[in-house]
């Protein structure tokens, strides 16, 4: 099967930066599929041989495929987008479909395609553990932090030593201070947090490391917000396309 050239997927220890950083359980395996500096995951637990795929982008189809099919007779137990992305299109939908599927986003999302949304904070099941779905608005008002087994996927919402910009649509920096203060006191410190974008290529690291190193965690409000609001870069490059498949 043939992947975007730019396509390339790393194991959690291609991934870490810590020594220190302990192991995740034996029985949780992930994967994540990095292109143009966008990060999407393939989470499994070998025990109860169930996965999830998280933020999948539509150019790196091929990748979600190839490790499909290498998980034979695993349950798919949902397809995540961590909120409305405005840099890529998501291949959610079209991606739960294919692997018999539920499409999971916040109940603020404009999209139509969701099968199924959540309001707030809440857990779906799984027999290897809930998987939480953390309402952290700020980047996004649908910005959800994902919680599975060892793992937070972060989005936008908290990046590896930063947090997402607030100047696209429906962003906000006081929402986004609050829901980083909400993670603060909600994540366990030897959780993994995964970011949804990285321009050093992928990199990870325990929640613990983030609230020692993440200026976005050490700064109060005041200082926050006010760095949110002079951020100044220039749009995403898909930010139309992105946003009108999105909306659908």
């Amino acid at each position: 099967m043939t992947m975007n050239s730019e396509t390339c997927i790393k194991t959690l220890a291609d991934m870490m930066q810590y020594s220190e950083v302990p192991p995740q359980p034996s029985e949780w395996e992930v994967r994540a599929v990095c292109s143009d500096q966008c990060l999407s995951f393939v989470v499994w637990n070998t025990l109860s041989q169930e996965a999830i795929i998280v933020d999948p982008k539509r150019e790196d189809l091929p990748a979600y495929l190839q490790l499909a099919a290498d998980l034979k007779n695993y349950r798919w137990v949902a397809i995540l987008d961590t909120h409305t992305h405005a840099d890529h299109v998501s291949i959610g939908a079209e991606l739960a479909d294919q692997l018999s599927s539920s499409y999971v986003m916040h109940l603020l999302s404009p999209t139509y395609r969701a099968h199924l949304k959540v309001t707030q904070d809440a857990h779906l099941y799984a027999q290897a553990g809930p998987i939480q779905c953390i309402h952290t608005p700020g980047h996004t008002q649908d910005s959800m932090t994902i919680v599975w087994g060892p793992f937070v996927f972060g989005g936008d919402t908290v990046i590896y030593g930063d947090s997402g910009r607030d100047d696209l649509p429906t962003g906000d920096p006081k929402s986004h201070y609050k829901s980083l203060q909400k993670l603060k006191f909600t994540l366990a410190p030897h959780s993994i947090l995964l970011p949804g974008h990285d321009h050093r290529g992928g990199r990870a690291s325990t929640w613990q490391t983030q609230l020692e190193i993440n200026s976005s965690l050490i700064q109060d409000e005041n200082e926050f917000i006010r760095d949110s609001l002079s951020f100044s870069a220039p749009a995403p490059a898909h930010l139309n396309e992105s946003l009108r498949e999105n909306f659908k």
